[in-house]
This record gives C-alpha cells, structure tokens and sequence, in this order.
C-alpha cells in the first residue's frame, strides 16, 4: 500500500506527490510475442534471480506502512518491498511507489503474465491508481507484502475473490530497464552511471583519479568514458551542446536539465535520462535515482539535450532497427580508456578503483566495466572463459589477450588488451600500464590464446 515512508537506512527524498495516473490500455501488439529490446535470455534470468531474492526475504521482515528499513530485521510497504527487491537484483525502478510503477514499463494482459511482471490490484473506491503491487513469479502467483498479518507472501491470484476482483493491471518493467541486446551507446552510459553510484564523492571540484567530481563534472566523466566529448563541466555550457528533444520523446542517455527557481531558464542540476522515465542526478547527497513523475521534477524541468546518435542497424528478419555501436568503435573506446590509465594506474595485489590499483587482470577488468561490459571475472584464467576464442593471426583491436608468466604459455596469468598493429596495452608487474609488441621476446614465450568479447 503507498505510503510515505521513513527510512532508517537510506535516505529518501522523492518528495511524494498524488499524481493522476492515465487509464491504462493494452499495447497493439501482444507484449508476450514481442520483445523489442531482443533480451529475452537475459530478462528470463533476471527474473528468476528476483524472485529467489524476494523468496528469500519470507520471514525475515514486516508491514510497515510508515518505515522502510532495509537491513535485518526488515520493513516494508508493498510497494517499497519490489523496489527492494529490484535493487538488490542490480535493477533500479527508482521509486517506491506503486503508482509511478504502474507507468513504467509496457502493458501486459493477464492471461499473458511472464515471471518478473509487476501486477497492481486496487481496493479502493475512489481515485484512478493503485493501491497494491506485487511481482508474478510463475503458475498464477505473485509474491508480496501482504499486510501487517501475512506479511511477504506467495498468493494464487485465484485464491481469493480481492485477486480477481480488484486486479488493476500488469506491467513488463525489466526488458526495457536492462540493456537492449545489443546494448546501445545510450545503455552503456546509464550502466556506467549506475555503476559508479557508490565509488564516487560529490564536491566542489573535479578529480577523476580519485574520483571526486562536481554534478556536472560527473556526467562529463561518464560520457567521456564512452567516447562522448562534452567539452565541459560547466552545466550552462553543457545545457547549449547537443540538440534540444522533447519531454514526450525522451531516451536513454539523454541529459535533462533542472533549475533551482521555477520558471527560469538557468539550470542548476543535470540528470541522465536512464528509460522508463527514471532519471540519475547527481548532486550534493551523492547519485540519486529518481523518476520524472516527482512533482519537484516536473516543476524544476527545463529542457532535455540529445548528445551522440546512435547508428541503427536494420534487422532483415524481424524488420525491425536496432540501435547499436559498432564493434570497432566499442574497440576505439576499450583501447581509449585503458590508455588514458598509462602514468595513472598502478599493479598492486587488490582490486581499488579509487585509487586505481590493480592486478593485471583486474586492470582489463576495470577497462571494460567502465565500457560496459562485464567479464565478472578479476582473474585471468576465468576471464580466459569470456566470449570467444579467436587465434593469434586474426585479432582485432579490443580483444582480450593472455599469457603466462613461467615462460611456457600454458598456464593463464596475465591479461592484457590487444590495440592493433600487434601491440598490447596491460598494467604490468612493474607497477607500470604499458604498451609492449605481440613480438618481444617475453610475449612469444608467454602467449597463450586469445578471446573476443565486443
């Protein structure tokens, strides 16, 4: 049930505000048929990685209507217990709030329910929203926090005449939450945003070595890091770059701009637009997660900037575009940025991005997380289990590569990055990010194989 909730463990200032939310109408096309972000697989996963999480949580919290504590023993709403859930799962719906959730996503029939969906009932008589959320899990049940009795609960949504009674409507929240496949310019910039939420500080200067970084200055780094050049860290500027799109047709990656004083033009925050409405904004509290349908965002908007294009590639058999980068431009970006780290980072047995220490592979790690891509691994030789094997005579720029260091290539130590022309880029044991030739006498004798990953 919504409420207005005090946490005891986060802060939370989305400013609540009553909202009237629209009636809400099937697509044209069946939701259940179609995934327009061609990431089923990854969605299906997703979803039952949610629900051993919310499963896993019976038990072990209560009803609160008034408290939202997210650290055992725990307290929930409804609504606040799936956006728990949902983070805790890497997935950020970035409210608590059923009803800014019942306009995220896309519509979806009951009879066409998929595990993961959100599924919103309403009891009262009065109003236009809802006033319950949980999430389906499979075979006609949801699971959620029920009331101050049941507390979180598996329910058969035909057990009770409230389930079908008062069942409002369902929506599809994780395809276009999580990356498209492939994922777009535009998703790896939210993903990176995301990932740098918590290894960053706020302050009054910007330092990306120990990364420190005003608002502005945030988002410059982020784009940067994916071959974005705003030019600046001053948010007027930046609020004159790109090309000015509409509230109604905004897209992952978009900046949008807010003010201080409603009703003037002069910006004093920017956010990244990261879909469904969700919005990351950095400022002085840290990097916040918001929606659009807050009421202080809807009166402090100013405008929105579209900064890069994405290349779309047409899709001959389902006749649909997907927006992609190519895989030599991902490449560029990859060599970019690790070569942006020579003189920066240095080999160290830990894994620490603020100050950027290092072991070899948890250097190529860090290169292409912060390129949007995760090879889960920070060891070589289960990095060396990433992507697909390529030989030696056919590399191309932005492939792994690995070697050992006894000498007899055999056994996988060390990883570095193929950059073209037969040279490598790789933080070395001499503490050093170095560039060396695939032909040097060390590399001969320590090769090992080769995977591509872009």
């Amino acid at each position: 049930m919504k409420k207005v909730l005090i946490s005891t463990t986060l802060t939370l200032t989305l400013g609540l505000s009553s909202i009237a939310v629209p009636t809400i109408q099937p697509n044209t096309v069946s939701a259940a048929t179609v995934n327009p972000y061609n990431n089923q697989a990854a969605v299906n996963a997703k979803a039952n990685q949610l629900i051993n999480i919310a499963k896993g949580l019976i038990g072990k919290a209560t009803y609160s209507q008034e408290e939202y504590k997210t650290t055992y023993p725990y307290k929930f709403a409804c609504a606040s217990f799936i956006d728990f859930v949902f983070k805790q799962g890497g997935v950020d719906l970035a409210t608590y709030n059923e009803d800014y959730m019942v306009k995220q996503g896309y519509y979806v029939p009951r009879s066409e329910l998929q595990k993961g969906d959100l599924v919103f009932f309403k009891n009262k008589t009065t109003g236009t929203d809802p006033d319950h959320v949980g999430m389906y899990i499979g075979d006609n049940k949801i699971i959620h926090m029920a009331d101050s009795k049941q507390n979180i609960v598996i329910t058969d949504m035909s057990s009770k005449p409230y389930y079908t009674e008062k069942y409002f409507s369902a929506r599809r929240v994780l395809p276009s939450i999580m990356s498209a496949n492939p994922a777009s310019k535009g998703d790896n910039i939210v993903s990176q945003a995301y990932n740098l939420m918590n290894k960053v500080t706020m302050g009054s200067t910007n330092n990306e070595q120990t990364k420190r970084f005003t608002g502005p200055g945030f988002v410059n780094y982020v784009y940067k890091n994916n071959g974005v050049s705003l030019g600046t860290t001053d948010i007027k500027q930046m609020m004159n770059k790109g090309t000015t799109v509409s509230k109604a047709n905004l897209k992952k990656g978009d900046l949008i701009f807010f003010n201080s004083v409603q009703g003037t033009k002069t910006p004093n925050m920017v956010g990244i637009y990261a879909g469904d409405h969700r919005i990351i904004v950095p400022n002085s509290s840290g990097i916040l997660t918001r929606v659009l349908f807050v009421q202080y965002y809807k009166d402090h908007y100013i405008t929105a900037k579209r900064v890069f294009t994405e290349k779309l590639v047409s899709n001959s058999t389902t006749n649909t575009s997907t927006t992609t980068s190519t895989s030599s431009t991902k490449a560029d970006k990859v060599v970019n940025f690790a070569s942006g780290l020579m003189g920066k980072a240095k080999f160290g047995y830990s894994y620490n991005e603020k100050t950027l220490t290092f072991t070899g592979a948890g250097f190529t790690y860090y290169v292409f997380q912060q390129n949007g891509i995760d090879l889960k691994y920070k060891l070589a030789s289960r990095q060396a289990l990433a992507g697909k094997a390529v030989s030696k005579a056919n590399l191309q720029k932005g492939d792994l590569i690995f070697f050992s260091t006894d000498n007899k290539g055999k056994n996988i130590t060390q990883s570095g990055i193929y950059i073209g022309a037969n040279q490598y880029i790789a933080l070395s044991t001499n503490g050093q990010v170095v560039k060396e030739s695939l032909s040097s006498t060390w590399a001969v004798n320590n090769y090992v194989t080769a995977r591509r990953v872009l």
